[in-house]
């Protein structure tokens, strides 16, 4: 395995990771209001939001990720908390995504995984689940959860800030609602299908691309949100570390269902991972 030194960015991250990605995500929401409100407005042509909104989400939904695993609810602002990008009106906030996400991670691709569904069956399965997944997680979390006073609060606001930016300009919020929502149904199937399941196999595999579409993905996404795609499988093995302090796995390894670290640092280019129990990954306060 090849570990990399850091940059000097990045290094200067690792100091507060959390802040960073604190910044990062409520600058990518914030871009992607303006560029909503700029379309609604008849200021931008609404087939600009075919190439911006997903360019945007994916950022920002990797940035989010990231930020998962740092900061629990309480250590958020309320304007992360609510996690609104307009996407449906009947979602969950930040504090049930980070739940679930944690869950995802201690019980990874196995049927205990709460993103099983969009993980297990056929490619078409799994894409048509991944298309409905803000209401599906949602209902689920509710008939599992109950409905607490802060879900039912912050999701009425959700609610009310959706259907109130809709009535603004029924067709450009349709255009832009329809891209928002391709754009998270092609992520979660493949950070959820393609990353956990392989010719029927459930585990957690390297990204199924050429190198070709990787070096496109890079100019497009930018180079840390193509290494969170390609570092998943240390990822999950390695949860507390960062993307770029990830070593790299050879190709063909493969991370067994259920499979989880026992060492919270890297190991040396001739280690080889270790496995044991799942462990378990309570919230930070």
């Amino acid at each position: 395995m090849k570990i990399r030194p850091a940059s000097r960015r990045q290094q200067a991250r690792a100091a507060d990771p959390g802040r960073h990605y604190l910044r990062a995500t409520l600058a990518w929401t914030l871009l992607l209001y303006a560029v909503l409100a700029l379309a609604l407005a008849g200021w931008l042509a609404p087939v600009w939001l075919l190439p911006v909104v997903p360019l945007v989400y994916v950022r920002l939904a990797l940035a989010l990720h990231e930020l998962m695993h740092l900061r629990g609810a309480g250590r958020v602002p309320g304007f992360h908390q609510l996690a609104m990008i307009f996407d449906t009106p009947f979602g969950l906030g930040y504090r049930e995504h980070r739940t679930i996400h944690l869950a995802h991670h201690r019980h990874g691709a196995s049927p205990d995984d709460p993103e099983w569904f969009q993980i297990a069956g056929s490619h078409a399965h799994a894409l048509g689940q991944a298309l409905i997944v803000p209401e599906r997680s949602a209902w689920r979390w509710i008939a599992r959860h109950g409905l607490s006073r802060s879900l039912a609060l912050q999701g009425g606001l959700r609610a009310l800030a959706f259907v109130a930016v809709a009535a603004l300009n029924p067709p450009v919020f349709l255009t832009y609602w329809l891209v928002l929502r391709l754009a998270i149904g092609a992520s979660g199937f493949i950070f959820h299908h393609l990353l956990h399941q392989r010719d029927g196999q459930h585990g957690t595999y390297a990204l199924p691309a050429p190198r070709w579409l990787v070096a496109i993905g890079r100019r497009v996404f930018g180079h840390e949100p193509m290494q969170i795609l390609l570092r998943h499988r240390e990822h999950h093995l390695w949860p507390g570390l960062r993307v770029w302090e990830l070593p790299e796995l050879p190709p063909t390894y493969v991370l067994p269902t259920r499979a989880a670290p026992v060492r919270t640092e890297p190991p040396s280019s001739q280690a080889a991972p270790t496995f044991g129990a799942v462990p378990r990954l309570e919230p930070h306060p």
